[in-house]
């Protein structure tokens, strides 16, 4: 979605997802001004109205009308990570004899509690 700024003519891309169904306050990244809209479906069913206050969302991205970027903290959301863990560490993959994963973690005694491998480990 795209929320042009009838003040400063600044592009704020809205994401898709957290404004999908929205009702509330955004802000404009270029002039800082806050801006009440409702979207309904990832369409703009009312606004952009000046609104006062704090913005409920910032945008995810945004551009000057001669195309500069403009992004920070304050101006514009940071983007989403799929994991709050996975942040330059690998996913530790534990692999079978014939090299099919198993899981994506090592697994411990305690993760077989009744489960046919526990069985074949202990010997019984």
């Amino acid at each position: 979605m795209l929320l042009t700024c009838p003040s400063c003519k600044t592009k704020n891309f809205l994401d898709p997802y957290p404004f999908w169904n929205f009702k509330g306050k955004t802000k404009c990244a270029g002039c800082s001004k806050i801006w009440r809209l409702e979207t309904a479906s990832g369409a703009c069913v009312a606004g952009p109205e000046p609104a006062d206050g704090q913005p409920d969302l910032l945008p995810g991205f945004a551009e000057k009308p001669d195309y500069t970027p403009i992004s920070g903290p304050g101006l514009t959301r940071p983007a989403p990570r799929a994991r709050k863990d996975a942040v330059c560490r690998p996913i530790p993959i534990q692999r079978n004899v014939r090299g099919r994963i198993v899981s994506g973690h090592p697994l411990t005694k305690g993760d077989l509690v009744g489960s046919r491998p526990k069985f074949i480990a202990e010997g019984m």
